[in-house]
């Protein structure tokens, strides 16, 4: 099947996008988010079919046998928040879109929109459990069509449902991802679109276009000072750069021992990078990093609480516990000491 039209369109919004990002600097007066497609004459960036499966969501492990019997009452009464789906209107009959495509995206659509708040918890178990399986279902699919649909969809769903919107990103980026890079890439990092929006889409991109991530997300992660831009929130940047290290076989402590003292950076993205060295623990530079935030003198006692943990889970525990005791011996911060003389108690002993 020709995929001409789609790509046409792809090539319309993409410049749209490039325009927006040139001319707007956020959200229009109305708060209506821009085009956040891919640019025309872009070589996106795929990932191995093995890479992709090992990065999806785990098999549901729930059945329907852990859900209480008999329903209460009639399930199919929507939420007040949920809409009527016009299939015309999110997948137009003249895209190339086979019916059984179409009829996928379009029921996908009508099962995630949300049950009543007053039906009872029976119900939205299996309204759960049921978008889950048909989720899971659709990610694995072999047929790029559905990827191309959940974009167009995505584009043209008309309301900010954040969880219809990201599992139409999720579906886009694990069934078509050398089609979807461009698109979640300028998505992730152009300012205009719904910052939820762009904050999934800088996940995604992070999995399956792992070497434009690192290059693009690296000033964000790297400033020493206040953000430059808005953009999603310091933590999303470095939990792609793992993911990102994951997908693509690089080492993630240089990165990590950066972010993690680095204090221009909003305290959770350094707690994430604090915490992920821990199973790097035999790394100079992690060790580095773990003894400097340990003992920081910024007021953070969250990240030297996080930091005793990761020496502890990560150095041989002799080595650990001369360290804590040795950090607790000049330790000024009561309250912090105590933490310390509890974690030696617990695992010195």
């Amino acid at each position: 099947m020709s995929h001409g039209p789609v790509r046409a369109w792809l090539t319309v919004l993409g410049a749209a996008l490039v325009l927006a990002s040139c001319s707007n600097d956020g959200q229009g007066a109305d708060g209506s988010p821009t085009s956040a497609v891919a640019s025309a004459g872009s070589t996106p960036s795929g990932i191995p079919n093995e890479v992709q499966k090992r990065l999806g969501a785990p098999a549901l492990e729930i059945t329907d046998a852990d859900i209480p019997e008999p329903l209460v009452g009639d399930g199919t009464k929507l939420s007040p928040a949920a809409i009527q789906i016009n299939p015309d209107q999110i997948l137009p009959p003249d895209l190339p879109f086979s019916e059984e495509v179409r009829a996928e995206i379009i029921g996908l659509l009508r099962d995630l929109q949300p049950l009543h708040e007053s039906l009872t918890s029976d119900h939205h178990d299996r309204w759960y459990i049921r978008n889950r399986r048909r989720l899971e279902a659709l990610e694995r699919d072999t047929r790029t069509d559905i990827g191309l649909a959940a974009l167009r969809a995505f584009e043209k769903y008309p309301i900010r449902d954040f969880n219809v919107r990201r599992n139409l990103l999720r579906i886009a980026a694990r069934v078509a991802p050398e089609e979807s890079s461009v698109f979640l890439g300028n998505l992730a990092f152009t300012y205009g679109p719904y910052i939820e929006d762009r904050t999934e889409a800088l996940l995604y991109y992070a999995e399956i276009a792992p070497e434009e991530f690192m290059d693009r997300a690296r000033p964000y992660l790297e400033r020493a000072g206040r953000p430059f831009q808005t953009a999603p929130d310091d933590e999303f940047f470095t939990s792609g750069w793992l993911k990102a290290c994951e997908a693509s076989g690089e080492d993630p402590v240089p990165m990590m021992a950066s972010v993690a003292t680095n204090f221009a950076l909003q305290p959770r993205a350094r707690y994430v990078a604090v915490k992920s060295l821990k199973a790097h623990a035999s790394s100079p530079l992690a060790r580095a990093a773990l003894e400097t935030t340990l003992v920081e003198s910024t007021g953070d006692a969250y990240i030297r609480r996080m930091s005793a943990q990761s020496v502890i889970g990560g150095y041989p525990r002799e080595e650990a516990c001369m360290l804590l005791q040795k950090v607790a011996s000049r330790e000024s911060d009561i309250n912090f000491a105590r933490f310390l003389d509890d974690m030696i108690q617990s695992n010195c002993r």
